[in-house]
């Protein structure tokens, strides 16, 4: 028995991590994990083409869904990924969403789609790779469009389309991960993320990916310039992908040519892709 799941990266409107609030807007970078159940307990992982060596999050993910339904099943899990792994850019949301709904096709059950999100944000706190439970991304990557949520109690406050645009991403080398950071010191910005979460609610999201980027470079000791020189060029929005590395910046096409052309000054990686639309299911028939 196979099964097929596919989910998607996002970038963030508000970083959750200080204040349990948070945003994320969904983008079309695709991951697709591949699960075949196999007789016994024996389970193996294969991340192709990722410099992703710790197999735990792919396993937790599928050993939710089978303790959710009491099912004692090995697996053969084979993830491949467009979204490069610890830079900010919801890649291990994008893979837990991806096991999480391959699983449930390979075994024949089906779940509501808010289930689904919060079997994998659970999923994500077993294997640390994030330290609030990403509820914001994950729900981003598995829906696309606006996701503005209590990371806390796990709940959508509000969600909403935008206009199609593109995202284009600045990918400097190095990786940072969410499962190691100072949360006592994430906490002493909590007022200013505040403030650009309560921008978010009032429909003014992309001064808040703003407002969110330039407190977050500051607190993550990143270089605020490619934000700057992103809104210089005529970028709608821009900001920084949770904790970084990678900064992202909201355009729409006229403008696409010469924030690259001022990014492409940092010598760094370029990824190009658009803005996703709302949608509810992360399944391939």
């Amino acid at each position: 028995m196979k099964g097929t799941g596919v989910a998607h990266g996002a970038t963030t409107i508000v970083n959750a991590m200080p204040s349990g609030f948070g945003g994320a807007l969904g983008v079309d970078l695709h991951t697709v994990a591949e699960v075949e159940l196999l007789e016994g307990c024996d389970l193996e992982v294969e991340i192709v083409d990722q410099k992703v060596k710790d197999p735990s999050l792919a396993l937790e993910s599928f050993k939710a869904v089978m303790q959710r339904f009491g099912l004692d099943f090995g697996a053969r899990i084979t993830i491949r990924s467009e979204i490069p792994p610890a830079k900010g850019m919801k890649s291990s949301s994008a893979a837990s969403n991806a096991v999480v709904v391959a699983a449930l096709m390979a075994t024949g059950r089906a779940l509501d789609d808010y289930e689904v999100v919060r079997i994998g944000v659970d999923a994500s706190k077993r294997a640390r790779v994030t330290a609030t439970g990403a509820f914001d991304d994950a729900c981003a990557s598995y829906f696309g469009g606006v996701q503005l949520t209590d990371n806390i109690g796990m709940k959508v406050l509000k969600s909403w389309e935008v206009e199609e645009l593109n995202a284009i991403f600045l990918v400097p080398d190095g990786e940072r991960y969410s499962g190691k950071v100072d949360m006592d010191r994430l906490r002493k910005y909590a007022r200013a993320s505040l403030l650009a979460f309560n921008e978010a609610i009032d429909g003014r999201i992309w001064q808040a990916m703003l407002i969110n980027g330039m407190v977050m470079a500051n607190l993550f000791g990143l270089d605020p310039g490619p934000i700057v020189d992103a809104v210089r060029e005529g970028a709608v929005s821009a900001g920084l992908c949770g904790k970084g590395p990678a900064y992202c910046a909201i355009t729409r096409p006229e403008h696409e040519g010469e924030i690259i052309d001022a990014w492409n000054e940092t010598g760094h990686r370029i990824m190009r892709t658009r803005v996703r639309t709302l949608e509810r299911t992360g399944v391939i028939f």
